[in-house]
Order: C-alpha cells, then sequence, then structure tokens
C-alpha cells in the first residue's frame, strides 16, 4: 500500500449538529501533511504510529482549535488516525468549554477531557477491527458527552450566523452576520467567540481561505479566484494568503505535501 487510506463517515442524524465528519485514515509509508487552518475545531484519536508537529512528538489523542496559519505535520510509517471534524457549533457540546479557549492551540486531549474517558474510547477502538464498527463506536462516545452536557444548547442566532458566513464564503459583511442573527454586532461577538472558538470576521477569513482552495480546485485561474472569492484585487487576496500559509497562492497549490481541505467542499 503506498497511497493513504481515506474514508469519510457522515454521523447519524442526532450528531449532524455537532459533528460535520468523522475521518478514519491509514497510511504505511510515512507522509507530510499540511494543515491548513480550518473554521472548525478537531479531535485526533491516533490507533498507531505517531505525528510530529514543529518537531515534536503529538499525543495519541489530541484536539485543536482554530488556527491562525498553516502547519505541517510529519506522519510517521503504520500510522492510523480517526478524526473528528466539528461544525462549526458543536465543540462545545462535546467538549464542555469555551472553545475560544483553544484557539491556536494544539493540546492533548486530556487536558481538556477526563483521561479515564479518552483511554476507554481509544481502548474500544483498539478492541473493534472493523472501520464501520469503529465509527459507530466513536458516535457512542459523542453522544455520551452530549448527553451529559450541564449547559445550554446551541443557539439558533449564532447557528445562523455561521451559515450565513460559510454560505457566502466568508463575504458577508459583520454588520449583515448581525441582522440576520437578530443581534447587536457586540453581542454577536462576545457569544459567537465562546460558542465558535473566534470572532465572526476571523471565521469570515477561515471561510475565505477555504472558498480560495475550492477555487483552485476546481480549475479556476488567480484572476477569477480573486473576483469570485470576493476580493478587491489580486494583490489583497495574495496579501491574505500569505498571511495563512506565507506563501504565495501558486507556490502553495503546486507544492506535492498533500493538504487538508475538508471532504465536505469537495
Amino acid at each position: 500500500m503506498s497511497e493513504p487510506r481515506h474514508f469519510a463517515w457522515q454521523p447519524s442524524t442526532p450528531l449532524r449538529r455537532y459533528v460535520r465528519e468523522i475521518l478514519w485514515v491509514q497510511s504505511d509509508r510515512p507522509r507530510t501533511q499540511v494543515l491548513l487552518p480550518e473554521t472548525t475545531l478537531t479531535v485526533v484519536l491516533r490507533q498507531s504510529g505517531h505525528g510530529c508537529l514543529r518537531d515534536q512528538v503529538l499525543p495519541d489523542a489530541v484536539v485543536s482549535g482554530l488556527q491562525q496559519q498553516a502547519r505541517i505535520v510529519q506522519h510517521a510509517p503504520h500510522s492510523l488516525m480517526i478524526i473528528i471534524r466539528f461544525t462549526e457549533v458543536g465543540a462545545p457540546a462535546i467538549l464542555h468549554d469555551r472553545v475560544d479557549l483553544l484557539y491556536n492551540q494544539t493540546l492533548a486531549l486530556d487536558e481538556v477531557l477526563p483521561p479515564r474517558e479518552i483511554d476507554g474510547i481509544q481502548n474500544l477502538l483498539a478492541d473493534t477491527r472493523q472501520r464501520d464498527q469503529q465509527f459507530l463506536t466513536v458516535e457512542r462516545f459523542l453522544l455520551g458527552r452530549i448527553q451529559r452536557r450541564e449547559t445550554g444548547s446551541i443557539s439558533p442566532q449564532i447557528e445562523a450566523a455561521v451559515t450565513m458566513i460559510r454560505s457566502s464564503g466568508g463575504r458577508a459583511s459583520i454588520a449583515a452576520i448581525a441582522h440576520r442573527a437578530g443581534m447587536s454586532q457586540s453581542a454577536l461577538e462576545r457569544h459567537f467567540r465562546a460558542a465558535v472558538g473566534a470572532s465572526p470576521k476571523t471565521l469570515s477569513r477561515l471561510a475565505r481561505l477555504q472558498n480560495v482552495c475550492r477555487l483552485w480546485d476546481a480549475g479556476k485561474n488567480l484572476t477569477e479566484i480573486t473576483h469570485e472569492a470576493g476580493y478587491f484585487d489580486q494583490p489583497h487576496m495574495v496579501r491574505d494568503f500569505r498571511l495563512f500559509t506565507g506563501q504565495a497562492p501558486e507556490e502553495f497549490f503546486r507544492a506535492t505535501a498533500p493538504r487538508n481541505l475538508p471532504t465536505f467542499y469537495k
């Protein structure tokens, strides 16, 4: 086996407001992956092999908040990971905390959740051979966390604001987003950070970055991308892209390392 094997699982109906997808990724060979900043928090449950970020070996279970810049992860041979991608508003119900505290952080999951729960799910996954059964095991774990949550449910106003940001590809103004949510801009900012992990403006910039990637993958050139992504001009788009990746778009896209464009944009 030379190429990584990749399977995406759509969560069952009770989980879909909280979890966008659960991924199963296995690779026999060492590989390098560029992690672009995403609009959602991510949990990784590694079953074999190991990964390194900034020359540091990562724990087997990690949680990543929203990020400011692209990162490079080195995966050792014979790696198997299960990756949970939350919806933009879903993480607090499972992590039971303000997710803005995780902004620009990648932490051992046992700094956020009880270690005994992490050991429990990792042991169950290790004892489960079939991939579909592993997905179902993860679902049961996540649903159990949601059912034990003591704080309130997802805010429909924040959910509406997030939907507008995603559907517009990050082009909607903050004033329009606040109006859609039926909130003042200051109230939107305050509640949005706690529920999503960053400000509406930051999430809009991340959504625009993902839209640029989607447009490039669709075969658009930089001029077309600039127009369709809503930038004033191409230098503005290039400058924004460099802030996230440290590279110009064409240089970045032509690199050989695979990147993590979410499957829901494919």
